[in-house]
């Protein structure tokens, strides 16, 4: 149960990247490919404030996001009048050298050795981690309904203009530049937020960690899921980090022989949807004029389909293991198997809970019998 909490941690933060990125390139058309920097910059200022200046944790997230932001800042006083193909690049390498920074500067950063060990704001037994886990819906879901509001308000149509031709934007007397290093500062300041929050779920911080596959990851998703529409970076985060890296890796029954071929198989799925998508759905799979709240009641009726799915498969199983149970016609007290097909079918639709194979079970059967 822990490690399904962790994972699920872990899930908010890449839905709150994937949001940032949102407003980023969503909305104002700023290709920002150095997420993994500002998000790894966040996180091992955390470290460095807590372990090697032994700060309080409320000082250090202060502290991290300040570094954070006065980042973006000069990362966007310098890039943000390059055309999009600048933009990316600058970003790459912005994070490569966050990535060189934290490997080189032993002093501050313990290189590769690791830095740790990051501690929780509060500690309450075993509660610690849950009570962080529903720290993090809080922050997460903040972020989503700051994004859905931003949305229907006269900013956000100011941020889709300039989106779509900052020429016409700036002819009308807005200043483009300005608006845009707002809002590339304010989201790179979230992911740097996200990423000291991400220290202590962690608590011991490598090199390793900052890689670019956490970028890809999160523009991947966002793709997927519809780079603009509100709720597309949430649907995207779930169907890939939600199926692959929690239900695949952590629960399919897979052998050990197979697992190592796990991490690769996602990779190819994460392609192959990718190129599916941007050759028959550009858009993502949420198109942009689909309200919320359709998508919302999408959600729900597919919610409840897979648990009428999975009822019927439960009774699927539970009429396999009547039939097993009842083959020979007899058990062991030499009694017959109620018949397996009614009885199974019965219970799929009432719900009634299926007699159990032993001997101390009364030898009343609770389907009643056919009439020849």
């Amino acid at each position: 149960m822990a490690y399904l909490i962790f994972s699920l941690s872990l899930l908010l933060i890449y839905v709150g990247l994937a949001l940032a990125l949102h407003i980023q390139f969503g909305l104002l058309g700023i290709p920002n490919f150095g997420v993994v920097g500002f998000w790894g910059l966040g996180m091992y200022a955390m470290g460095v404030f807590q372990v090697q200046l032994d700060l309080s944790f409320v000082d250090a997230i202060v502290l991290s996001v300040a570094c954070v932001a006065a980042a973006s800042w000069v990362i966007g006083r310098l890039v943000l009048r390059l055309d999009a193909q600048g933009i990316l690049c600058a970003t790459i390498a912005f994070s490569a050298i966050v990535a060189l920074l934290i490997v080189t500067e032993k002093w501050m950063t313990m290189g590769v050795v690791g830095l740790g060990t990051i501690k929780y704001p509060v500690r309450i037994g075993g509660a610690t981690e849950y009570l962080y886990f529903l720290f993090l819906v809080a922050v997460v879901a903040a972020l989503q309904l700051f994004t859905l509001r931003l949305h229907k308000s006269t900013t956000g149509r100011l941020l889709l203009a300039i989106r779509d031709n900052e020429e016409v934007a700036a002819s009308l007397g807005k200043d483009t530049y300005a608006v845009k290093t707002f809002w590339f500062v304010g989201t790179c300041t979230a992911m740097g937020l996200l990423g000291a929050l991400s220290a202590p779920l962690n608590q011991f911080l490598t090199p390793n960690m900052i890689v670019p596959s956490v970028t890809f990851a999160v523009w991947i998703a966002l793709v997927l899921g519809g780079k603009e529409h509100s709720l597309g970076a949430v649907v995207g985060v779930f169907i890939t980090f939600g199926i692959f890296d929690i239900l695949i890796e952590t629960y399919a029954p897979v052998t050990p022989e197979l697992a190592v071929y796990v991490p690769n198989f996602k990779l190819f799925v994460y392609g192959l949807l990718l190129v599916g998508v941007l050759m028959f759905k550009p858009v993502g799979l949420l198109d942009p004029g689909l309200p919320p709240e359709a998508v919302i009641s999408r959600a729900t009726d597919g919610v409840q389909t897979g648990v009428a799915l999975g009822r019927r498969f439960l009774g699927q199983t539970a009429a396999a293991s009547r039939a097993l149970w009842g083959k020979g016609g007899t058990d062991g007290g030499g009694r017959r198997a109620p018949e397996a097909g009614t009885a199974v079918a019965s219970t799929a639709e009432t719900g009634a809970r299926v007699p159990q194979a032993d001997s101390t079970t009364p030898t009343t059967d609770p389907t009643p019998e056919k009439s020849s």
